[in-house]
């Protein structure tokens, strides 16, 4: 189940799943061997284990840095989409239907998102239900964004009558503010994030010292 997760995963910020997991494992495999060339050769225990510990951090780094650029990833689109559909606000108002305010929309658009809004196009062509619109949806994480592509539904369905744009607008508005204030408390979790780093850095020079200290102690132990 892990393992089917971590693959979902890396293969959704478009990495190859074998590459990634060789990598770590080539990685590790080094880690360890030093870990115990030095255990072996040289019989410290305390630069083994700081080998050690120093691998688990890896490792866990690497893992880490898939969810880290996934997250990203979707906020990066929830963005765009904010940015496309601001544009195809100008083209509803300016008569075009929402067929083709959409294919408009291409040029302005990334490879992910021009990939996207094209299925939805071809979905259309062969359904004339909700269910296109549906699916565009969900590929965002944001609920605001379903309730917006079925406000934009609507428009095909009745008509783009000031009423569909009114309700439009609201649920637009809605979704954008949304993400503003997600984006600001990002900002501010990241800078709170940065105000740890010194106290991470000095409590790492601490243990450092320490285990410095009982080596440089036990070597002078062993040679009284």
């Amino acid at each position: 189940m892990m393992k089917n997760k971590l693959k979902e995963t890396i293969e959704f910020v478009g990495l190859s799943y074998r590459k990634e997991i060789l990598k770590i494992v080539l990685i590790t495999i080094t880690l360890l061997g030093g870990a115990a060339l030095i255990f072996y050769f040289l019989k410290n225990v305390i630069y083994t284990i700081m080998l050690l510990i120093g691998l688990v951090a890896v490792d866990y780094m690497l893992l880490s840095r898939f969810n880290d650029k996934k997250k990203m990833l979707i906020k990066a689109r929830e963005n765009e989409l904010i940015t496309i559909i601001t544009y195809f606000e100008v083209y509803i108002r300016n008569k075009s239907n929402v067929y083709q305010s959409f294919n408009l929309l291409i040029p302005y658009c990334s490879s992910w998102m021009k990939d996207k809004i094209e299925t939805l196009l071809k979905e259309i062509d062969n359904d004339k239900s909700v269910q296109p619109f549906v699916n565009f949806a969900n590929n965002f994480e944001q609920l605001s964004s379903h309730s917006l592509l079925l406000s934009i539904y609507q428009m095909v369905d009745q008509g783009e009558n000031s009423d569909q744009l009114a309700q439009f607008d609201v649920i637009f508005d809605e979704l954008a503010r949304n993400r503003h204030k997600e984006m600001m408390e990002q900002k501010e979790k990241s800078l709170g994030n940065m105000s740890t780093f010194p106290l991470i850095g000095a409590g790492a020079i601490t243990v450092t010292l320490t285990i410095s200290i009982i080596s440089v102690l036990g070597d002078l132990m062993n040679v009284i």
